[in-house]
């Protein structure tokens, strides 16, 4: 599966795997690393500063304040998708641990049941015994 196949997955959801965790793990730090970014980014857009020599320069700075609360809405989106991303990595992993119970308990019934079953055959092949002991000593 390509990456933005395994992107899409995770995101929207469907059974959790050890492997979709790892997934969406990688995907929340590239989030990280692209919020970083970013946050960097904007940090070095000059705040707004009032009026400048010319039209032209405040024009320009206009848009240098635009872009900053522009970038700064990236960064405040990267932050609630990786807040969200965190919370589907959370489900995925009780999913995946009650699923892994369910597979132990399952297992645990299945030697349960087969240790009752060689109990019950233990029982009834000493009760065949017995009778054949009482049939023989009755001849």
């Amino acid at each position: 599966m390509d990456a933005p196949d395994a992107l899409i997955a995770t995101l929207t959801g469907g059974t959790a795997t050890a492997q979709r965790i790892d997934s969406a793990v990688a995907v929340r730090t590239r989030l990280v690393a692209l919020r970083t970014d970013l946050g960097q980014a904007a940090a070095m857009l000059p705040p707004d500063g009032g009026r400048w020599r010319s039209d032209a320069a405040d024009r320009y700075a206009e848009r240098l304040r635009e872009l900053r609360s522009r970038v700064l809405g990236g960064v405040e989106r990267l932050d609630a998708a990786a807040a969200e991303l965190d919370e589907r990595i959370r489900r995925m992993e009780a999913e995946l641990a009650a699923y892994e119970q369910a597979e132990r308990d399952a297992h645990e019934r299945a030697r349960a049941d087969r240790e009752a079953a060689l109990v019950e055959e233990a029982r009834l092949a000493r009760r065949a015994a017995e009778r054949t002991d009482a049939s023989g000593a009755r001849r």
